[in-house]
């Protein structure tokens, strides 16, 4: 709208000038001819033009009215709710106005011409209409000459009415009229020069706009090359955490029962088989949860098995591979999971025994779940060697990666053994709640959220 005051403006002041171009043409004819008519020189006139005038006293009111009538047809055309064809329309009544003032000035005065093209010419937005509204104003401008026109129409011009006055009067109001003529036609110009510039202005603007748009889109495909990269590598981790959970855990079980074969072969044959028959079947379902992990499922136990029946075959599977005594006091029966709260809690108590078993060659686990009002706390401890001083491995960036997606928090103790503490933020579904569950990290726990369908 800023952009287009300067255009507006000049159009204002070009209507303003034709205005007074209307009045004063008209008026000097109107006033002529009344001056003829009172002074009885009407026959000494009449001897001096080839045609008789038509209703010379009703011209000002005609051609004023006329003109007003163009101003309104133009104005309505301007109206941004107007369709192309309307403004099509709006345009030829425009035209046939124009012809009928112009014939009301007897052909005397044509800048008009020039203000309906201004007033339109910014309307049409298609090349071909511009083109042809061109064409036809510029027949209409070369056809309004008087000369042209009176060789098939008779009627009495500006420039015969002005033989009534003496030569300095009628030099005057000849030399007003082709200086008001002249600023109308300046006028013009200038419009038309606003609307170049305004042209290039919006040309150089959809060309910066093109090139930001260019930056942008380089932007976004690097932004989604990067994206796909760190999903990648998101997905290389959740993989990876997946077979070490699966994989270590397996082999720490079947390792710690081979120990236990080879302490048992000179003692107990029998014992030996049925040790060896139980670390087949381990093995077996770890490879099967191997295959699970490639292909982004969660462990096997949870395709037959809820959530406390998996943990308690897990527990008792991996005290019978290992021959460590693991005792299991679990409160899941009263917390009902979702699938990756479950297959975190598994995943949980399986790293911290395989840790246990493995690097604190424990004889006795613990593995506690309790509530705490909208928290489920998962503990495991063992009687083993301990550490007062160490790092976090694989296994334990891992656990802690999978607690601080549900909200929670991990902590690691290591005193007269080993334990590890896991504080779940889980999604709750109350007795009135229809898909309601508790917000994740940050949130309040007795405020419940969205959640997905029960496991």
């Amino acid at each position: 709208m800023e952009e287009n005051r300067p255009q507006q403006m000049l159009l204002q002041m070009m209507a303003a000038l034709n205005f007074v171009i209307v009045l004063f043409l008209s008026m000097t004819i109107g006033v002529t001819a009344e001056r003829i008519a009172k002074s009885g020189q009407a026959r000494a006139f009449l001897d001096k033009i080839h045609s008789v005038p038509n209703l010379p006293r009703m011209t000002p009111a005609i051609a004023v009215g006329l003109y007003l009538l163009l101003l309104v047809v133009m104005t309505l055309a301007q109206s941004p709710k107007r369709s192309p064809t309307q403004q099509r329309l709006y345009a030829c009544a425009a035209m046939a106005v124009l012809v009928a003032l112009m014939a009301a000035l007897r052909m005397s005065y044509s800048g008009c011409v020039l203000l309906v093209v201004a007033q339109f010419l910014h309307l049409f937005q298609s090349r071909q209409v511009q083109t042809v509204f061109i064409g036809i104003m510029t027949v209409l401008f070369l056809c309004s000459d008087y000369d042209l026109i009176s060789l098939q129409l008779p009627m009495v011009s500006f420039q015969e009415y002005l033989f009534y006055y003496n030569v300095n009067t009628a030099n005057l109001l000849l030399s007003m009229k082709n200086v008001l003529v002249s600023i109308n036609m300046l006028l013009f110009i200038a419009i038309i020069v606003q609307m170049s510039l305004q042209q290039s202005a919006e040309h150089e603007k959809v060309i910066r706009l093109n090139r930001q748009l260019g930056d942008a889109n380089q932007r976004i495909m690097e932004y989604a090359i990067e994206s796909e990269r760190a999903a990648e590598t998101r997905e290389r981790n959740r993989l990876a955490r997946e077979i070490h959970d699966t994989m270590g855990h397996t082999l720490t079980g079947i390792s710690a029962g081979l120990d236990a074969c080879i302490t048992l072969a000179d003692h107990s044959p029998e014992l030996v088989r049925e040790q060896l028959r139980l670390l087949a079947d381990i093995s077996r379902r770890g490879l099967r949860d191997v295959r699970r992990s490639v292909h982004a499922l969660g462990p096997d136990a949870f395709e037959d098995l809820p959530p406390p029946e998996a943990i308690r075959k897990l527990v008792e599977d991996t005290a019978a591979a290992s021959g460590v005594r693991i005792s299991l006091d679990s409160a899941l029966d009263r917390a009902p999971l979702q699938r990756d709260e479950a297959d975190t809690v598994y995943r949980i108590i399986q790293e911290s025994m395989t840790n246990a078993i493995k690097h604190g060659h424990a004889s006795q686990i613990t593995v506690r779940i309790r509530v705490e009002g909208r928290w489920l706390v998962v503990i495991v401890s063992d009687n083993g060697s301990g550490c007062p001083e160490f790092s976090k491995g694989f296994g334990l960036r891992h656990m802690e990666e999978r607690v601080a997606l549900l909200g929670g928090k991990l902590q690691v103790k290591s005193f007269h053994g080993f334990t590890v503490v896991a504080r779940l933020n889980i999604r709750w579904r109350d007795e009135h709640d229809k898909g309601i569950d508790s917000g994740r990290s940050g949130a309040d726990p007795s405020k419940p959220a969205n959640r997905p369908q029960r496991l």
